[in-house]
């Protein structure tokens, strides 16, 4: 009778989760940095021409996509 010993708790491996986060940021940022951008005409129509400046686009965009690809890992 042998008894095996399991080490990983988890099925996926630290290591995987963080090259599938880069994979998916690096994949769903030019869409991050579109909406941005055009979110920025948009606003910069419309707003007074005493607007106040925002930070940049690609910061902002790069803010998105980090906040809604954490979604994919949950479930």
């Amino acid at each position: 009778m042998t008894d095996v010993i399991r080490h990983h708790a988890h099925p996926r491996s630290r290591r995987t989760d963080r090259i599938e986060f880069r994979l998916l940021m690096v994949l769903s940022f030019p869409f991050f940095l579109i909406a941005t951008c055009a979110a920025r005409l948009l606003r910069d129509r419309t707003a007074p021409s005493g607007g106040q400046a925002g930070g940049s686009v690609f910061a902002e965009a790069r803010a998105a996509a980090a906040s809604a690809i954490p979604f994919a890992f949950m479930g």
